[in-house]
């Protein structure tokens, strides 16, 4: 419910830092989904999966820079979310997730965004 306060009091919030936020799930993504000016989120949420990305890609359409970075949670259903809702994307950090969201990552590089190297995947193609 942190989460929730805080979006509902900030309602200007244009960045948010989630690094090592342990305990953040899907009900905390919904929350964050709220803040409609949000441009910059950088996040570190194993718990996060893609009903939680998707909650925020349909919410926060503004988005030019989403750090995913040990997002483990989300896939390739998540990332595809965020490159057709976040319209505004250039940066996005795909590092340490699992190797199911190199095929979406590549599509991403050469359509939307600057996609960071997926650093730590097992099992990419080469």
């Amino acid at each position: 419910m942190v989460w929730r306060f805080l979006v509902e009091n900030c309602r200007s919030l244009t960045a948010l830092d989630l690094s090592n936020t342990t305990e953040s799930r899907d009900s905390a993504a919904a929350a964050i989904g709220e803040a409609k000016n949000l441009d910059k989120l950088l996040g570190q949420c194993k718990l996060i999966t893609n009903i939680g990305i998707g909650c925020i890609a349909v919410g926060c359409s503004k988005l030019k820079t989403i750090g995913l970075k040990w997002s483990l949670g989300i896939g390739d259903l998540g990332v595809e979310l965020v490159a057709v809702k976040c319209k505004e994307l250039r940066n996005l950090d795909l590092s340490y997730l699992s190797s199911q969201v190199y095929s979406t990552s590549v599509n991403l590089a050469t359509e939307t965004a600057i996609v960071w190297p997926i650093s730590g995947a097992n099992d990419v193609p080469n």
